[in-house]
């Protein structure tokens, strides 16, 4: 398996760490982990066409995890997807398609449907929602389990994956709280991609306890529960008040240096 984080940053714009999108790359597939600002050109850079796109798992509907997909599904159809679109995530994810695809873009799809470059197929999207506590997607070349976690619940579902293959495996998380089923879910992970979004001060300051984790329980449950490799990513970053640097600091207290990996956009892992 390969591992492409395509973007390290959050909501705020930021021109060097764009928002939250990766790749699991296993067996051939491309598969797309959120869909944030900036996602369509960073697999260009990457070397990933978009039209190889099509799976998409969304851990969440923040716009900042989800802002760039509408311009992705239909880039790729325009160049040459020529299957549905398979999206999978928690409850609203089809309302979100249905919004962007049978309203917003609803005329532009219109001109298009027919052109001899354009096949019908493209136009299509196969949506899961998982609403069960926990959810298995399994082909002949990988085994991906989905859980629910705790991201300003309950007005959002929120939910984090375990990509298993060639006996490896990754786990990919949105935004959350501590949580135990998380914990249990990264249980022995090669790796753990896991936000890091503000210093324990700042957070509890600015109260964002219902949204996200402190770095140093990051650190410490990662490192008790065996986690391999922890990446951190979705950086809130303000001058003078998130520091990066106070962000890996705390997390390093913790879980230690060894197999700590600070995510930049396009940093793509082995696994």
């Amino acid at each position: 398996m390969k591992f492409i984080l395509l973007g390290s940053g959050a909501v705020r714009p930021d021109l060097v760490r764009w928002g939250p999108a990766q790749v699991v790359q296993v067996s051939g597939e491309n598969l797309l982990f959120d869909c944030g600002r900036g996602a369509t050109m960073r697999l260009v850079q990457a070397g990933i066409p978009p039209e190889s796109i099509r799976k998409v798992f969304f851990t969440h509907h923040h716009f900042d995890h989800n802002c760039d997909f509408g311009y992705l599904f239909l880039v790729s159809w325009l160049l040459g997807r020529a299957v549905p679109m398979e999206v999978v995530g928690p409850r609203g994810t089809g309302e979100v398609c249905d919004g962007l695809f049978r309203h917003v873009y609803r005329l532009d799809i219109l001109t298009r449907r027919g052109h001899p470059l354009y096949n019908p197929h493209g136009e299509e999207y196969l949506v899961r929602e998982i609403t069960e506590n926990h959810a298995v997607i399994e082909t002949d070349a990988y085994r991906i389990r989905a859980i629910h976690v705790t991201h300003k619940a309950p007005i959002l579902d929120n939910l984090a994956y375990r990509i298993e293959a060639e006996g490896r495996s990754i786990v990919v998380v949105g935004d959350t709280t501590l949580d135990r089923n998380l914990m249990e879910l990264a249980e022995g992970a090669d790796l753990l991609v896991h936000e890091c979004s503000f210093p324990s001060a700042v957070m509890e300051r600015e109260q964002w306890g219902e949204f996200h984790t402190a770095p140093r329980d990051l650190g410490r449950w990662a490192r008790e529960r065996g986690v391999k490799r922890l990446l951190l990513k979705h950086f809130c970053l303000r001058p003078g008040v998130v520091e990066l640097e106070d962000l890996v600091r705390e997390v390093q207290e913790t879980f230690g240096a060894e197999g700590l990996i600070v995510g930049e956009d396009l940093l793509c892992l082995e696994i």
